[in-house]
């Protein structure tokens, strides 16, 4: 087979199929060492095979890069175009079988210069492609300018002093090694002269320029680009010097990390590390060191060694986001609202222990101003429902649209009905995000980080996450005991007085830099007087219109002019004249007086009024509000049996359910006094006439918690000390 001499001597056989370092080196796309080919072999994980009769390996031909293969084909096209054609069997050169042929004496071949890459030319020994204006970094032209700078002067010699290129070559080198050139010249020199090593900052002002001879080829090796694109229209385009293009970590390295790094256990590197290296094994590829996997997670973009790392918002929020222009509402167009568990305890407004209350903020989402807001025990539609009563009793507004979240006070049948439900008979839209995505109420979810935060950190039962682990975890242990540990927790009055206080301050002095930019001063007091549509708060709500669209609805069917309405039974007595047999009615009802209930049809038409008149259950009416107490305090009870037997289960000490007594639950001790009971305490228990919002939920939630000395106090106390004294 007809062999060709490599760049290094070497004699290779292009149709051999495998190739030793030494053969490859120098050939096109490879380094020109021995000993660097072994080194990209393993980086790239060639498969290879040892040499006969060698401790040498080498490399199949699929391995190679490209232009190694285009070379390596073309030498065996020409070397098969050079063979002599096999000779026709005539007569004359006819021989009988047997006779040895005597093969013809081998001529040297003349060694083909390798293919050049698509885009490229040569001149005077170099390999220049032109590179595309968008992929020149910085170096790139300031070597152009200098290089051009440099043909100029060349050429402009050749046509002033009538000489030759080269000696104007020679001529300029001599000058630039000896300091003697133009200032501009010398700094171009400085500027393509690329053998420096090292940053900008740590070589001399004035680096050497080699010698004479090495300066002269320089020159003339950029007149040679020059001239080149001169003749194709653009002069630079072949002076900017190629750099090799960077080859990255091996797919192969890159899956197996990611199989073991993207999980949602979150392991560490050293972790992913360790479990990719059996599976490279088992797949016969050696295993990267540790420094090779750092840098692979290092040049990874974020969303492709996050994905099934993180899940969730917390994926959501390294991914692009939409900034929503609000330019073209105005105030009082948007409404914003969530819940939000305060990050302290307080005293409890019925028995006075610690717990964490739920802050209801409702928000103008163009202004940000908070426009109204309620606290309750935990989230509920009642919480919801008394938190946008307050924002229409402040602003007289109804909003064209309320964004909330998914969460069951928000979109409770009370709220969300699709007849009966509060925000439907105003006529108010009601968007909810997409649950998991706390992003798109970004502008609430920040809003809790400059005022409820913040004030949860200046009591002393603060349990904010972002406190120290361990101080939070004692001031939990110390209020879980019967003294408190030592620790006042704040009273449910005080509590009330600081959020007042905390949201006034943020309304007229919280400066918000998105604010500043669409009018006002800054603050959200400010860009909500400025942004208000005066005529639409000319019709807004008075205060009847408020009580009664916040009063809940459901859909009954009476029966012999009965209504049953949450065990209570109300009752009016031209009802069965008025409706048709079956027929389904509106029941309104206020969730703090169960005295009466507001009957009206289908179609939102008044009736009239329902009266309680005894056929209740009870022996007096409850409040919806009150049965909420008393259906809370009952499943507290449940959830403290579950706990001790389980707590009994482990001890191995199991008891029958009949033979264990079942907790009674003072149900009457939530329950108000009834009206006859005494007219003293009916006229305690009655709201003042007109009263402040937080004072509305003092007197909504009693005032155990405004004595901080005294233990608190329950209606069924209040009934014996009223029958002893």
């Amino acid at each position: 087979m007809a062999t060709i001499e490599a760049v290094n001597g070497c004699r290779i056989d292009p149709a051999a199929g495998w190739f030793s370092a030494q053969e490859l080196a120098g050939l096109p796309g490879l380094p020109t060492t021995e000993r660097r080919v072994r080194s990209t072999a393993e980086k790239n994980l060639w498969p290879s095979r040892a040499k006969v009769r060698s401790k040498a390996r080498e490399y199949p031909y699929s391995a190679l890069p490209t232009p190694t293969r285009d070379y390596l084909q073309t030498l065996a096209h020409d070397l098969i175009a050079a063979l002599p054609a096999p000779a026709a069997p005539t007569p004359e050169n006819t021989r009988p079988p047997g006779e040895i042929i005597p093969q013809p004496t081998p001529h040297p071949t003349k060694k083909t210069p390798p293919a050049l890459p698509a885009g490229a030319i040569a001149a005077r020994g170099q390999i220049r492609r032109a590179i595309p204006e968008a992929k020149i970094t910085d170096s790139g032209r300031d070597y152009r300018d200098a290089a051009l700078l440099l043909c100029s002067a060349i050429d402009e010699a050749i046509q002033t002093l009538g000489c030759s290129e080269r000696r104007a070559c020679e001529e300029l080198a001599r000058r630039l090694v000896a300091g003697e050139a133009h200032a501009a010249l010398l700094r171009a020199a400085q500027a393509t002269y690329l053998k420096p090593r090292g940053s900008a900052a740590s070589r001399p002002a004035a680096a050497p320029l080699g010698g004479l001879t090495a300066q002269t080829a320089r020159l003339s090796r950029l007149r040679a680009w020059y001239e080149r694109g001169r003749l194709a229209g653009d002069p630079g385009r072949y002076l900017v010097p190629g750099a090799r293009a960077a080859t990255g970590h091996h797919p192969v390295q890159i899956a197996a990390f990611l199989r073991c790094f993207c999980r949602p256990s979150r392991p560490t590197i050293a972790e992913a590390h360790r479990a990719m290296a059996p599976w490279l094994a088992e797949h016969g590829l050696p295993v990267p060191s540790y420094a090779t996997v750092a840098r692979i997670q290092q040049d990874l973009p974020v969303t492709v060694k996050y994905r099934g790392r993180v899940t969730g918002s917390a994926w959501k929020a390294l991914m692009p986001y939409v900034d929503r222009d609000l330019s073209l509402f105005q105030a009082n167009d948007l409404w914003v609202g969530d819940g939000h568990s305060f990050k302290a305890k307080v005293q409890h407004p019925i028995h006075g222990q610690p717990f964490t209350p739920e802050v209801t903020v409702i928000l103008d989402w163009v202004s940000r101003k908070v426009v109204g807001w309620s606290v309750s025990l935990s989230e509920s539609t009642v919480a919801v429902s008394d938190a946008f009563r307050h924002a229409q009793t402040v602003t007289r507004a109804r909003p064209l649209v309320y964004y909330s979240d998914n969460g069951a006070g928000q979109t409770g049948k009370k709220i969300d009905a699709p007849i009966t439900g509060t925000l439907v008979r105003q006529g108010i839209a009601h968007h909810t995000g997409i649950p998991g995505n706390p992003q798109g109420r970004g502008v609430i979810e920040r809003f809790w980080q400059s005022t409820l935060i913040p004030l949860a950190r200046s009591y002393a039962t603060c349990t904010w996450r972002g406190a120290d682990e361990n101080a939070t975890s004692k001031v939990i242990k110390l209020l879980a005991r019967k003294d408190g540990g030592g620790i006042k927790a704040p009273s449910w009055r005080q509590f009330l007085d600081d959020l007042c206080r905390v949201f006034a301050e943020y309304n007229l002095h919280h400066q918000h830099r998105d604010l500043a930019r669409s009018g006002g001063d800054g603050t959200p007091e400010g860009t909500y007087q400025a942004r208000l549509d005066r005529d639409s708060i000319v019709f807004g709500p008075t205060d009847g219109e408020i009580a009664t669209l916040w009063m809940p609805e459901v859909i009954r069917t009476p029966s012999r002019g009965v209504v049953q309405l949450f065990g209570n039974a109300y009752f009016r007595r031209d009802l069965v004249g008025l409706l048709a047999e079956g027929a389904k009615l509106r029941v309104r009802y206020d969730l703090h007086d169960a005295a009466k209930v507001w009957l009206l049809d289908l179609d939102g038409r008044l009736i009239g009024e329902a009266a309680w008149n005894g056929h209740a259950k009870t022996a007096f009416p409850v409040p919806e509000i009150d049965r909420l107490r008393a259906l809370r305090a009952a499943g507290k009870v449940k959830r403290g049996e579950a706990i001790l037997a389980e707590a009994q289960a482990e001890l191995g000490e199991v008891f029958e359910a009949a033979g264990i007594d079942p907790v009674p639950i003072p149900v009457a001790d939530y329950l108000p006094v009834p009206a006859d009971a005494d007219d003293d305490a009916a006229t305690d228990e009655a709201a003042p006439a007109t009263m402040s919002h937080a004072d509305l939920v003092m007197w909504l939630y009693g005032s155990a918690g405004a004595d901080d000395d005294a233990p608190p106090e329950s209606p069924g106390d209040r009934r014996q000390k009223k029958a002893s004294g």
